[in-house]
């Protein structure tokens, strides 16, 4: 049965994902006992661990690996966000803001511009080096919907707040500092990732509800491959040819965070104009947080094989 688990992609977080995210939609009270496993089951546990996660991340960050894994993590951000720009204009301008497959403009750019980032930090256990592992803090800026207000603010429909980008740049600084103050420290917190990856697992299934991909429907699963896909347009040429890599860590930047979900009423509340878009984008996107964290590890391992066969 191990031997199983270890052949399934990003195991050590996608296995606890699924349990939580079953127990969570089976019975939800059951995570909910008392105050511990009530915060643990928490959006607030959920963001205390990603806290932790972050200081892990920024502490590979020496001085040492600064350069190659900045080249790695900005290649990797810079492409993204191109990619972003690129296929959001053109659906933008070809569908308009109903979009097609009954997947609204708003959807769309809300998917397709956001990252989870506990995801890629997942995946480089199974296929990184420490370089990835610090690059990662690099790709901690589009973890949170920072670019998908800056795509729609060229529609006129949002605004970026300050406040999202200082908290996740808090704990990715502190991490700089100790790991490169204390080189004990830097290798103490390298090695609890893969410690930590099971309960950041949990934690992000705690919050997800299966019943979504039926409510997000055919719309929501046909988004999902839209979203892995758009990783092979852009990212992974430039991964490749650029970074000199073999691809999986552009592929597995196009997961769907679950904070893209609360992304339609946000918007929907600068701009009343998308309110009629709002409940069906956010329920889409639920299907998509959903089935990108199983997507896109799947897809990852394919391409490395691939990869490897040439």
């Amino acid at each position: 049965m191990n031997n199983f688990i270890k052949k399934i992609p990003a195991s050590s977080i996608i296995i606890p994902m699924l349990i939580s995210s079953s127990l969570n939609t089976l019975a939800p009270g059951a995570m909910r006992i008392g105050p511990m496993s009530a915060a643990f089951s928490s959006e607030i546990g959920l963001n205390s661990i990603i806290y932790i996660t972050l200081v892990a991340v920024g502490s590979q960050l020496t001085i040492k690996r600064f350069s190659k894994a900045i080249k790695r993590g900005s290649v990797l951000l810079i492409s993204k966000v191109i990619t972003s720009i690129i296929v959001s204009f053109i659906y933008v301008k070809v569908f308009g803001k109903n979009g097609i497959f009954g997947i609204s403009s708003l959807a769309f750019i809300s998917s397709i511009s956001n990252q989870n980032n506990s995801i890629f930090i997942g995946m480089t256990n199974d296929y990184g080096d420490e370089y990835d592992i610090a690059s990662a803090a690099i790709m901690a800026i589009i973890s949170v919907p920072i670019f998908t207000f800056i795509i729609l603010s060229f529609l006129g429909v949002a605004k970026i707040t300050p406040n999202s980008i200082i908290d996740f740049i808090i704990p990715l600084l502190a991490g700089v500092v100790l790991g490169n103050v204390d080189k004990n420290f830097c290798e103490f917190l390298a090695g609890t990732q893969k410690y930590i990856m099971p309960f950041l697992g949990f934690a992000i299934g705690a919050g997800i509800d299966l019943m979504a991909i039926l409510i997000g429907g055919l719309a929501g699963l046909v988004l999902s491959f839209l979203t892995v896909g758009a990783a092979f347009v852009i990212s992974l040429p430039a991964d490749i040819f650029i970074n000199k890599r073999p691809g999986w860590a552009a592929i597995s930047t196009y997961t769907a965070a679950g904070n893209s979900v609360i992304v339609p009423s946000l918007v929907a509340n600068l701009d009343p104009s998308w309110q009629a878009y709002e409940s069906l984008s956010s329920a889409q996107l639920g299907t998509v947080v959903i089935m990108t964290s199983l997507l896109v590890p799947l897809a990852a391992s394919l391409w490395m094989k691939f990869y490897k066969s040439k």
